[in-house]
């Protein structure tokens, strides 16, 4: 009996100074092999686990400076960074009327995102993200572009060149809670994720909308059925209730469902449908109670009245050659463009209440090496989409306006890559305004160029 504590103790003491990976894979492989051959009993080779992993957790105890609760089952840290020139033109005018001229800017600016992500037990987990800018569809900072009043220096903040002020603030981009009681079934809240299949055509992929989410996910053999319900608070402007007679304005809310599913016709061709439907409650809350009026010199461009928008996305996978490609597409219309066009003055122009996008793509983005080609054509109409939520680049933040974009990406290593894109668009009916969000080049567009050059990492 003495001979067989003095061999377990050499295996542990083997394990313990190779570390706890060797004795996972071989450490296992000979208390195995010793109770196999009679030299140790079962038991004694279950002492020797406990003894192990006692000694494992007082050595990791000892060195580990970053103490976690003991409910916490992981953390992890993330994070990424981006420099970017930023190129753009157009042809418009200020003011609406008058001859029409040229505008355009560049500019270098830069991103940083950092966030952690931790599983509870019992299907709990949570999400922190901080990242650069104050925007809500942006977390890019403009080099040089800390403005501050306090000084008569366009561009320079309080205390000289290179402020920390303006869009150079940390913010919260995401935080978020999620629980999981089922395979099948995800609940989520907070300042999230878009929790949509999505396009840059409807949905900016910089914006994170504050509230709640359900997702539904069932497979089969040949599909993968998903069902998203979205309920984000859209805007809190004051009191639902005031004392006296004095007015309450209700919070506006954004609700969203999409239903569909990913076709799996072979392990590398696919189709996903994702129908999606777009709403809001309480509507004329989300801007004081003034109706969407777009002119040619500036108007209520933020009002998310008349907007009940049914989107399409879709896309097919499939290899090319060697290669991954795919052919993508979104089809959005709002049912009520008609009296949106109305309220706004410009029915006499018809509904303009479609938006459309069709490309291919080639390529992958995954690993060192790896290159991916893009291109696409986008029609958005200017009673079609929210003007708040599209990107904030394709058109410069605007509807009324159709175009191509086309963007190339190359992975140097795993973690560096450089981007490259490029969008060139036009009014699609130049009597209408374009001027629908806040875009960096001022006033009514009737053409606009973008050109940019990214330089991403992660970590």
């Amino acid at each position: 009996m003495k001979s067989n504590k003095q061999i377990v103790t050499i295996v542990i003491s083997a394990a313990l100074l190779t570390g706890g990976a060797a004795f996972g894979q071989s450490g296992e492989a000979i208390l195995d092999l010793l109770t196999k051959k009679g030299v140790i009993t079962t038991n004694e080779a279950n002492a020797a686990r406990e003894q192990f992993d006692k000694q494992t957790a007082e050595t990791i105890n000892q060195y580990n400076k970053i103490k976690l609760s003991s409910w916490v089952n992981s953390l992890q840290f993330y994070g990424d960074g981006r420099l970017r020139y930023d190129w753009r033109s157009g042809s418009g005018n200020a003011a609406g009327i008058g001859t029409y001229d040229n505008a355009d800017f560049d500019r270098f600016r830069y991103r940083l995102r950092v966030g952690v992500v931790g599983e509870y037990q019992d299907n709990f987990s949570y999400g922190l993200r901080l990242e650069t800018g104050t925007k809500g569809d942006s977390a890019n900072s403009t080099m040089g572009g800390g403005a501050n009043a306090n000084t008569s220096i366009p561009g320079v903040s309080s205390g000289g060149p290179w402020g920390k002020a303006g869009s150079s603030t940390i913010g919260v981009g995401q935080f978020w809670a999620q629980y999981k009681p089922a395979d099948w079934l995800t609940l989520i809240g907070g300042k999230i994720e878009n929790p949509f299949i999505s396009t840059k055509m409807v949905w900016s992929e910089n914006i994170n909308p504050e509230g709640f989410a359900e997702k539904l996910k069932f497979k089969t053999a040949k599909v993968d059925w998903f069902l998203t319900l979205g309920e984000f608070t859209y805007s809190n402007l004051s009191n639902q209730n005031n004392f006296a007679s004095l007015a309450g304005v209700p919070d506006a809310w954004m609700l969203g469902a999409q239903g569909g599913g990913k076709v799996k016709f072979t392990k590398d061709v696919s189709l996903t449908l994702a129908p999606t439907f777009y709403t809001y409650s309480n509507p004329l809350g989300a801007s004081g109670g003034a109706h969407f009026s777009p002119t040619l010199v500036a108007g209520n461009i933020y009002a998310v009245n008349n907007l009940n928008v049914f989107d399409l996305p879709a896309e097919l996978a499939f290899p090319i050659g060697k290669y991954p490609g795919k052919i993508f597409g979104d089809f959005a219309i709002n049912l009520t463009a008609n009296t949106r066009a109305a309220d706004a003055g410009w029915s006499a122009d018809g509904n303009q209440g479609i938006a459309y996008q069709v490309g291919a793509a080639i390529g992958d983005n995954k690993k060192k090496h790896d290159w991916l080609l893009k291109a696409y054509w986008q029609h958005s109409e200017l009673f079609a989409l929210d003007p708040n939520l599209v990107d904030t680049d394709v058109f410069d933040t605007r509807l009324n306006m159709q175009g191509e974009v086309v963007s190339s990406q190359y992975l140097f290593t795993d973690y560096l890559s450089l981007v490259l894109t490029y969008n060139h668009g036009d009014a699609i009916n130049s009597a209408l305004p374009t001027l629908t969000g806040a875009g960096d080049l001022r006033g009514n567009l009737r053409n606009y160029n973008l050109m940019q050059l990214d330089l991403n990492w992660k970590f």
